[in-house]
């Protein structure tokens, strides 16, 4: 009942509209009301290798796109078909393809079929559902938005691990805006529930149980002046973690906690951001507070991040005539707010870009950022069964710190810019120094220092279409006690023919990395073309061929993709209703044209994906790529997101150019966007080929391990049979190399018959690895460090966590 007089009270805000029917005519007789256009796509990709890997030897897309307009009403359709879903062999609780339409009447949007929409990040943020969806966006000061479908389908177990079981889960949301010149409010409600009869039965270690959650959160902006604003959202959350629990009378607290039917499962948080912006002089200075209650969740988002308190100072300014563009950031995050956990962490970070454009030949580049995490370990049982002498030791366990810094310069110069002939010249060097310590001391093994370089010429030949690239890559690294280098070159050539329709690439690299565990060398080939047909058939086709050979393995792959894309526009068809004199009609027409100008349809096509309708529409579609499933994790990784919410802000200013502006900017969002994404499926590769290595390793050391112990025993029953004394310290020394031992054991059973499905599933512990150590792997993976030594790094952040978690 609480649920009904809230929804209630939100929808209570109404508008009507007057449609002329006797003017239709008239509408018609302007001779262009229908319009129909749209996009049609297929992709395909080939993958071979003579190593087993997850990904399926044979992936195709197809996409499509229609839309019919009539007047002022639009109707897109859009339709995502593939058999990657097919390639699996167990269950999972979503659709892989897709249907939707968004029909649009003025100031009416519609979301049928599979959609997805967003309210706020704490609520209703981009989760996939079948059902509908309207937004409402009349003149005046009020916005509405609401949805209503399945969230989960029900998904039985079938007794493979890998499946996901899940109960039947319907959901149910409300946005209400009111905007004024000044200041804004608004308020969200969103409500989720499973059905308990929607599965049969779920194994008790799964951990699936059925859950309901209210959240509700209010949010608002005042502009004190022209140029400084304040903005802030408050949410709550309640969330029933079983169903099945028994009803209470307790009223739970927050907002939403007043409105639940509260069990002896539910639980309740809040999440708190607010924050200004001030521009002045082409200048801008913000800050920002964030703090999410541990717990906190929503089932209307994919991933929440939740127990830190964070606060943020950016600025940026412009000098020298704009020549020199300067951005700083400092921020603090903590996280521990309720003093749980083993440990606790808080990180400060501080980061400087600077953009100097010297002349019309010379640009400069360079940025610079310290990152420090202070662990606060609290003493526990592990502090006893690693340390003979834990009293002395402890004040170092309580204060470990790491230093992480990071430089990095750009230097560009072109060299020529003539009709017949360009040259240019570009020259990039990074370094990343990372550093532990404990108890203020930073002991030997526990630095790195990464030192990347990067040199590049370019020479085209505009007349002719042609340019070609010859880049030098080096790399010097020291990992702890271990250095390694890396070196190759890189030739590219790019051609076009018939006119620039014909967009040809080939291009070779080669590498030599050497290190302690041996020298690898890696060798690929990359071919790509790309042709348009009478503007509106694109072919692509690309194919990279990559070996890979060291002292123990020689590895090869290949990827193929090949993909068309087809727009097709039918014109305007006209209609013969001349019901208004000529001139009135062209008039009105040219009004319409400006009118629509914001609501023209758009289609493009990027990798698997099918963009089509208004420029607004298509970013709220690619802005949600962030919450689906295929690019889990990204948003645990430091850095990730504060550059796409620069994108984001990029992209939203740019609605207003015309599409192939437009279009740029999209695609550099995207490119970024799946540039990080392919880091995901190098990072669950990389540790999957580091648990081998390791569960080998620990095999090796297996016999030894156990030897020590039974040395350890037998010393132990010697004295005792002897009659002897058994000192405190020998006790102590025999369960160190038992606890070391089982630990050793545990870990091993741990990482029995791991396959790299699990890895990518984050199954169980490995959840845990990843969120810790998913951003310096990107991080290293970004600044070009070869497989070998990120392998190292794995290797043995895996040991530590393994033992680490067999202590608990």
């Amino acid at each position: 009942m609480k649920l009904v007089v809230l929804f209630l009270a939100m929808t209570t805000v109404g508008f009507s509209q007057n449609v002329d029917l006797e003017n239709i005519g008239g509408f018609i007789g302007r001779g262009k009301p229908l319009k129909i256009s749209g996009a049609v796509s297929a992709n395909s990709i080939f993958y071979d290798s003579n190593q087993s890997s997850g990904r399926a030897p044979f992936t195709y897309y197809l996409q499509g796109s229609l839309n019919v307009s009539f007047m002022a009403l639009s109707m897109p359709v859009s339709y995502s078909y593939s058999n990657q879903g097919a390639n699996l062999d167990y269950q999972v609780p979503y659709k892989f393809n897709r249907l939707s339409l968004h029909p649009k009447y003025k100031w009416i949007q519609a979301h049928i079929g599979d959609a997805n929409m967003s309210f706020s990040p704490y609520t209703l943020s981009g989760y996939q559902f079948t059902g509908g969806g309207v937004e409402l966006s009349p003149k005046g000061h009020f916005k509405i938005a609401a949805m209503a479908g399945r969230l989960l389908k029900a998904t039985e177990d079938t007794g493979d691990e890998r499946t996901v079981p899940a109960f039947s889960r319907f959901g149910y949301g409300a946005k209400i805006n009111y905007e004024q010149e000044k200041y804004s409010l608004g308020i969200i409600a969103f409500y989720a529930k499973d059905n308990i009869n929607s599965l049969i039965a779920v194994p008790d270690n799964k951990g699936v149980t059925p859950k309901e959650n209210l959240v509700v959160s209010i949010d608002g902006s005042y502009k004190i002046v022209d140029n400084l604003k304040i903005k802030a959202e408050y949410a709550s959350t309640a969330i029933t973690q079983d169903l099945r629990a028994a009803p209470t009378a307790t009223t739970g607290t927050g907002i939403a906690g007043k409105l639940f039917n509260n069990r002896a499962s539910t639980e309740h948080y809040a999440a708190l951001k607010a924050g200004f912006d001030y521009n002045f002089k082409g200048s801008s200075l913000g800050v920002t507070y964030e703090r999410i209650d541990p717990g906190y969740t929503t089932l209307g988002a994919y991933f929440f991040n939740n127990d830190f308190e964070n606060i943020t100072l950016n600025t940026t300014t412009q000098l020298f005539q704009n020549k020199l563009n300067l951005a700083f950031n400092v921020g603090y995050q903590k996280d521990d707010l309720e003093n749980q956990k083993e440990q606790g962490t808080h990180r400060t970070v501080g980061s400087i870009n600077a953009t100097f454009n010297a002349t019309q030949k010379l640009m400069l580049t360079g940025s610079y950022s310290n990152f420090s995490s202070y662990t606060n370990t609290k003493v526990n049982q592990f502090d006893v069964i690693n340390n003979t002498n834990i009293m002395g030791t402890i004040s170092d366990q309580m204060d470990f710190k790491q230093i992480s810094q990071n430089a990095n310069l750009n230097v560009n110069y072109s060299i020529s810019k003539k009709e017949t002939v360009q040259k240019n010249l570009n020259i990039n060097y990074s370094l990343t120094d990372v550093a532990n310590a404990q108890g203020g001391i930073v002991r030997i093994g526990d630095a790195s220092t990464f030192h990347n370089m990067n040199t590049s010429y370019t020479l085209g030949f505009p007349k002719k279409n042609t340019n070609i690239t010859a880049a030098l890559n080096g790399t010097v690294n020291t990992i702890g006690r271990e250095n390694a280098t890396t070196w190759g070159p890189t030739v590219n050539v790019n051609k076009k023919f018939f006119d620039k329709k014909l967009n040809t690439g080939l291009s070779s690299s080669y590498n030599s990395s050497q290190g302690k565990s041996g020298s690898t060398a890696v060798t690929n080939f990359r071919a790509n073309a790309s042709y348009i047909y009478k503007q509106k058939h694109n072919f692509n086709l690309s194919a990279i061929q990559l070996f890979q050979s060291s002292v123990k393995t020689n590895n090869r792959s290949l990827t193929v993709t090949f993909g068309y894309n087809y727009n097709f526009d039918i014109g305007n068809i006209k209609f013969n209703f001349d019901r208004k004199p000529q001139v009135e009609a062209e008039e009105a027409e040219a009004a319409q044209k400006l009118k629509n100008k914001k609501d023209k349809i758009f289609s493009f096509a990027y990798r698997t994906h099918l963009f089509s309708g208004t420029h607004d529409s298509i970013s709220k579609v690619i802005t949600n790529l962030l919450e689906t499933p295929d690019f889990k994790g990204l948003k645990d990784v430091d850095g990730i997101t504060t550059k796409l919410a620069l994108l984001e802000k990029t992209l939203h200013l740019d609605e207003e150019k015309p599409d192939k502006g437009y279009k740029n900017t999209a695609v550099h969002y995207l490119d970024y966007l799946y540039e990080n994404k392919d880091y995901i499926d190098s990072y669950n590769n990389l540790v999957f080929s580091s648990l081998k290595i390791l569960y080998k390793d620990a095999a090796r050391i297996d016999i030894a391990m156990e030897e020590e112990s039974i040395k350890a025993h037998a010393y132990v029953n010697n004295l005792r049979a002897k009659g002897k004394t058994i000192s405190e310290k020998t006790l102590k020394y025999l369960e160190v190399k038992d606890k070391k031992y089982n630990a050793h054991k545990w870990m091993q059973e741990q990482m029995n018959d791991l396959t790299y499905g699990d890895v990518a599933d984050d199954k169980g512990l490995l959840k845990d690895f990843k969120k810790a150590n998913l951003s310096k792997v990107f991080e290293m993976l970004q600044k070009g460090k070869k497989q070998t030594e990120i392998e190292i790094y794995l290797e043995v952040q895996l040991a530590d966590f393994y033992h680490k978690k067999s202590s608990l």
